[in-house]
């Protein structure tokens, strides 16, 4: 019974995740020396998504993208540079 009502709940979970779908943005470096780095949303400026892996051909200051993905939880007692996010697709945005 615990188990089923564990999936249930997993299964609800997942329903409910944000998703994001093709958002244009820019990569931003936070902190090269530890790659880690982010992307900012052309349609909100003051948003920063903190991808959990980011391909090595996109770890460039300024890189326009195009990106998809799921956003993680926001723990309220740990203070992140920017919201979780799960790429699920990411590429170059092509030359306005």
């Amino acid at each position: 019974m615990i188990k089923v009502l564990a999936l249930a709940l997993a299964v609800l979970a997942l329903a409910q995740t944000p998703e994001l779908t093709d958002v244009h943005g820019l990569v931003v470096v936070v902190n090269e020396r530890n790659g880690w780095y982010g992307i900012v949303p052309d349609d909100d400026r003051g948003t920063r998504y903190a991808p959990d892996r980011l391909p090595d051909e996109f770890k460039k200051d300024g890189v326009r993208v195009v990106f998809s993905g799921r956003l993680g939880p926001v723990d309220p007692n740990v203070r992140t540079w920017g919201i979780p996010l799960t790429l699920t697709r990411i590429r170059i945005e092509p030359t306005r």
